[in-house]
């Protein structure tokens, strides 16, 4: 037992009930939190009753029905097709630029041979 407690007063203290806020004040409390979470409610529901509605959505004319749009496109195309020959005939090209490069060596090659040859024959 604690040092200058009786035993009835250690008693009488823990059976005291221990009040926190008084019974009006919990319900002054309670009323008030209803009321903030009813007004917030509220107010949410007015903010999305009154938003404006969406915008609509506008689409533009479909593009292949401008008559200048038909035009271009047609360019466009040519102009690729055109592109693709040029690519083509340029790898082609390349090809046979190879090919003679590899000719040439090869001759060049044959007439040092033949050169060799004849120097051999004829001191």
């Amino acid at each position: 037992m604690a040092p200058g407690f009786s035993r009835r007063a250690t008693q009488h203290l823990t059976r005291a009930r221990l009040e926190l806020l008084p019974r009006r004040a919990a319900r002054r409390w309670l009323m008030r939190s209803a009321l903030l979470l009813g007004a917030l409610g509220a107010g949410a529901g007015v903010g999305y009753l009154g938003r404006e509605p969406a915008v609509a959505v506008v689409r533009p004319a479909p593009v292949n029905s401008l008559p200048e749009v038909r035009q271009a496109r047609q360019q466009l195309d040519q102009a690729s097709l055109a592109l693709r020959l040029a690519s083509a005939r340029s790898e082609e090209l390349e090809r046979q630029v190879d090919t003679l490069n590899q000719r040439l060596r090869e001759s060049t090659e044959e007439l040092a041979f033949f050169r060799k040859a004849r120097e051999a024959r004829h001191p």
